[in-house]
């Protein structure tokens, strides 16, 4: 196993990616796959992440249709429990059954496009819980020029109780959003200036450096929140961050680019890299991978290990298929 160790230390273009990474037809890759992995569920176009619900079943946000879509694990039988909602990055059912979702209407690479935190109820309706895209435009957190930035950009979500947390991959924060619609922003990370990140030019123009591009958030055993970053598409991070005043206190560093993360009961950590077919698996210091064709999220459940991937599938990956990496 390959050591690492803990440092301190503009997401249109992840559309651009799904598509390059994605086959024509909307089914899974053929077989064969990798050892240990499997197909659980196919017919997607770009799933981006999931979540598991009651009763046995797991929901999909495809940002390839704009739709969030409900699995029955016994079954296979899908259903549309939404659509319409542009680039479905992000989706959460809370323990209540209560699901959430991101919805962002144009190309956040290209203009300043509606983000909405939304949340799904009976029948496929949509009601707006917050209005990310407004929250940026008024208070900009990180602090870049929006003229250049991709302003906001919600990718993953967190259902909490009496809040919902979002990870913005254009706003390169934590926003929460409370039950009463009240808004703040948690967290900010920075961006970082290791590597090929020292000249390349950031978002506002004559400054350089990488943005941290969180992609993902999900509480550890541990009562903390764990944040994966995409890294500009230079270099991956994992933020562990105190989930009550937002302050970032570890940060995992020198990872491949990272779109979806999970924590086990026993706190290994699991994150998945589509730029580099690997989903990895981090046991304090130690690192191991699978490989996986094109993987987004990751989540934990019903005693498996469920994946996304931009290939159009949601595959199930077992222990079985962790290496060491090359």
């Amino acid at each position: 196993m390959r050591k690492i160790l803990g440092a301190t230390l503009s997401v249109g273009a992840l559309m651009a990616a799904a598509v390059a990474a994605a086959p024509a037809a909307t089914a899974a890759p053929p077989p064969p796959l990798p050892p240990g992995v499997s197909v659980l569920a196919g017919g997607f176009v770009n799933p981006a992440h999931l979540s598991f619900g009651p009763h046995g079943t797991l929901y999909v946000a495809d940002m390839g249709t704009g739709s969030v879509t409900r699995v029955k694990l016994r079954t296979g039988a899908q259903s549309v429990v939404a659509s319409g909602l542009g680039l479905a990055a992000g989706v959460d059912v809370d323990s209540h059954g209560r699901v959430f979702a991101t919805s962002t209407l144009g190309d956040p690479e290209k203009e300043a496009a509606p983000a909405r935190l939304v949340r799904i109820g009976h029948h496929g309706t949509v009601k707006v819980k917050a209005d990310l895209l407004a929250w940026e435009l008024a208070h900009n957190p990180d602090g870049q020029s929006q003229a250049t930035d991709s302003v906001s950009n919600p990718y993953g979500v967190l259902a909490l109780p009496h809040r919902v947390l979002v990870a913005d991959a254009g706003a390169n924060d934590l926003i929460e959003v409370r039950a009463d619609g009240r808004v703040r922003t948690l967290t900010v990370f920075p961006s970082f200036t290791d590597g090929e990140c020292a000249t390349r030019p950031e978002n506002t123009p004559g400054t350089f450096g990488c943005d941290a591009v969180p992609t993902d958030v999900e509480m550890g055993p541990d009562g903390y929140l764990y944040v994966s970053g995409l890294g500009a598409f230079a270099q991956g991070h994992i933020y562990k961050v105190n989930a009550r005043t937002g302050a970032i206190v570890r940060t995992w560093g020198g990872l491949p680019p990272l779109t979806g993360i999970a924590v086990a009961k026993d706190g290994t950590i699991y994150a998945a890299s589509f730029v580099s077919d690997t989903l990895l698996r981090i046991r304090g210091t130690d690192v191991d991978v699978a490989t996986v064709p094109a993987p987004t999220d990751v989540e934990l459940g019903h005693g498996m290990i469920v994946v996304a991937s931009f290939a159009g599938a949601i595959f199930r990956v077992d222990g079985s298929a962790f290496h060491e990496p090359l």
